[in-house]
């Protein structure tokens, strides 16, 4: 199992600070390769200071198109972004 990681993926500004500890989030990309229909890609955003994370996982298949990668990482965004009224 092989995993890549890329860090830094999604726009900083689009991303609001640690719901626990108000830390400004990293984000990273990582493709985890299986080996045939098995390959995944992971967006995570995640809080250096306390360690909360949020991962949305997409799983690659031949008709993956950027429409499937879009949505994961705006998912991912959107669950980060999300707090208690």
């Amino acid at each position: 199992m092989a995993k890549f990681l890329k860090e830094r993926v999604i726009a900083m500004d689009e991303l609001r600070g640690c719901p626990f500890c108000g830390e400004l989030p990293r984000t990273e990309v990582c493709v985890t390769k299986m080996g045939g229909t098995e390959d995944y890609v992971d967006f995570s955003v995640h809080c250096t200071n306390c360690g909360t994370r949020k991962t949305v996982r997409l799983k690659i298949v031949a008709y993956a198109n950027f429409i499937d990668v879009d949505k994961a990482k705006s998912d991912v965004i959107a669950a980060w972004n999300q707090r208690a009224e």
